[in-house]
């Protein structure tokens, strides 16, 4: 009896450690003082480890990121999120943080909480720059399917394929990439201006101090940045596609966003 005591109070022992770290509600996205250097040495263990590193924005005020974080230390996937990846949790605060995370990786800016990088350490390369929106919608992804997923990206293959596919092979297709690339970098910009609209709103609100318009710019910021992840995706698609079937001359049509309403505040005040 004293032994199987002994071995229940373990088990307690273990249970508590393991909610304490990992917070069963997903509440893992703490500030920190310097993200960039939690990225680096994330990045040197999944090279010493021979895996990849995860990279995870998002905050504690987001359902779906608290569902990321907490799926991501429940079985089977945190079988193979400890075997493959070196995790770490990113803090985008209210909005107030995380760009220069993600464009230390050559993206952008991030469109959503929570966003996904899947980091090749030994080239430091973003592997799943076309699909790291996804997790936008966590909550509603099952576990089957994040594991799956995860599994994908872990395979050597996988990430050798990706690697290989990021490089444009032709200059045209390079000339293209870079038009796309400045779209989008434009896009980001206002995406930028339009969280430190938002942002602070949103704090409010979740202090319970709701703006009387908070839900209308909260949508409305919503539907511009959740529409450029997809139309820049179609725009390199088409550039791939039209190289190499051997057209000349390609002149990409991008999509025309309409002002968003504190670019209009703005420019009545000038």
């Amino acid at each position: 009896m004293p032994r199987l005591n002994s071995r229940l109070l373990l088990i307690v022992t273990l249970f508590m450690c393991l909610g304490a770290e990992t917070d069963p509600d997903g509440r893992l996205y703490q500030p920190s003082e310097d993200p960039l250097s939690d990225v680096q040495q994330a990045l040197g263990r999944a090279g010493d480890g021979d895996r990849l590193a995860l990279v995870v924005l998002g905050a504690n005020w987001c359902h779906d990121s608290r569902a990321m974080a907490a799926r991501l230390y429940h079985s089977p996937l945190a079988e193979v999120i400890q075997k493959d990846y070196e995790l770490v949790f990113v803090d985008v605060g209210f909005y107030d943080n995380g760009r220069a995370v993600v464009q230390q990786f050559g993206v952008a800016n991030y469109y959503a909480t929570p966003t996904v990088l899947n980091i090749d350490p030994s080239s430091g390369q973003l592997v799943n720059d076309e699909d790291r929106h996804i997790w936008s919608n966590a909550y509603s992804i099952d576990m089957s399917s994040s594991v799956e997923y995860f599994e994908k990206w872990a395979t050597s293959e996988t990430v050798a394929d990706s690697v290989a596919y990021s490089g444009a092979d032709s200059a045209e297709l390079r000339q293209l990439y870079a038009e796309i690339d400045e779209f989008e970098q434009q896009q980001a910009d206002r995406v930028d201006a339009g969280y430190a609209i938002v942002g602070p709103m949103l704090e409010a609100t979740v202090a319970g101090n709701r703006p009387e318009d908070f839900d209308a710019r909260w949508d409305e910021l919503r539907d511009f940045r959740m529409a450029i992840p997809d139309d820049v995706s179609e725009l390199r698609s088409e550039a791939q596609r039209r190289v190499s079937e051997g057209d000349e001359n390609i002149q990409l049509v991008f999509p025309e966003y309409p002002p968003l309403s504190w670019e209009s505040d703005t420019d009545e005040a000038r």
